[in-house]
């Protein structure tokens, strides 16, 4: 078992990544597993938290990333639900098990905050419902699996649990990152037949056409101005982005808000009223809580739905880039020309 490994550490918000050694806890706390990381991913979320959108920061300096695949190497004795050998994946959402207390790591820098799960590092010191057993993914699908610790199940959850979409729905979703792609490609898996994507970067468009979803430009979205959707989803947390997509709802029709805006900011709706006007129109507006998903009741029908369709989502890791790269990824992210990025250790 090693004493120290690498990871990247947020020190000063809208500053790179620090790639540092930390140190392994000698005694876990009740409660808490040891993953060895195989391979993780840079969510949207994460660069929300590199750039600031909820304010001040209180836990810096501290570790990062949410969603990530490993393999299970010590645990505490009170841990139930896995074994030391057991491929898991890591994930946000609380399941089964013991909630640890967050865990903090020594270094040269001083102490070094985490939480129940981060996975920007070698090692992991992760709470034991923020882990679920799965089959061992082969070394080419490795870089898929962080997939299902938060961009497949908030998808998924998304789309069958808080919008309850039917294969009729005209489906728009606003932003063409992880989630905004993956809610896309599980519409195409579900059998919806139209759905658009509607981005800021032409990069997104080769890749929707693989999987048949139409793309306009933002700045040309004045093409659709009379066209209306069932299903409306924004992923940018952009409060501008978010007024638009209140225009094209269907009456009956949900907006849902996925992405976070930036604390203080403001968002503007023109004609609210279309919520208040049965039957002429009568719009929901809602926010998503991560697609409502439960790791331990539907990880193995979102881990089946992924190995068999495999293909489609490895499309959705555009790139792949070492750990020790993690900087030029999250640069790929917030650069726009790029979906998912996945890390390999």
């Amino acid at each position: 078992m090693v004493k120290t490994f690498k990871a990247a550490v947020l020190f000063k918000q809208n500053h790179p990544l620090k790639i540092i050694d930390l140190e392994l806890p000698k005694e876990l706390e009740k409660g808490q597993v040891v993953v060895k990381v195989i391979s993780a991913a840079i969510c949207g979320a994460q660069i929300g938290e590199i750039k600031g959108i909820k304010g001040k920061d209180k836990w810096l300096p501290h570790c990062m990333g949410h969603e990530g695949y490993g393999t299970v190497v010590k645990k505490n004795k009170f841990v139930k639900k896995v074994n030391v050998g057991d491929y898991v994946i890591m994930h946000w959402r609380k399941g089964s098990g013991l909630d640890s207390k967050p865990a903090s790591y020594n270094s040269n820098y001083g102490k070094i905050n985490a939480g129940q799960v981060t996975t920007f590092q070698q090692y992991s010191v992760v709470s034991e419902n923020r882990v679920t057993k799965v089959n061992k993914f082969n070394l080419k699908d490795s870089i898929i699996a962080p997939l299902l610790g938060c961009a497949v199940p908030t998808s998924w959850g998304i789309l069958h649990k808080e919008l309850k979409i039917k294969n009729t729905n005209k489906i728009l979703i606003f932003g063409g990152g992880g989630v905004g792609v993956t809610l896309g490609a599980l519409s195409k898996i579900f059998k919806c037949k139209d759905v658009m994507i509607i981005d800021k970067s032409n990069y997104k468009k080769s890749i929707l056409k693989f999987f048949k979803i139409n793309f306009i430009n933002i700045k040309d979205i004045s093409r659709i101005k009379n066209i209306k959707f069932d299903k409306v989803i924004d992923t940018t947390g952009s409060p501008d982005i978010m007024s638009i997509a209140f225009d094209r709802v269907e009456k009956n029709g949900t907006l849902i808000f996925v992405g976070q805006p930036r604390k203080n900011s403001t968002l503007k709706i023109k004609d609210p009223l279309k919520l208040f006007n049965p039957p002429s129109d009568n719009i929901k507006i809602i926010t998503s809580d991560g697609g409502l998903f439960s790791p331990e009741e539907e990880m193995r029908t979102i881990y089946n739905l992924v190995i068999k369709n495999r293909m489609k989502f490895r499309k959705i890791i555009s790139h792949d880039v070492n750990f020790l790269d993690i900087n030029k990824g999250i640069s790929l992210v917030n650069s726009g020309n790029a979906i998912r990025v996945a890390v390999k250790f």
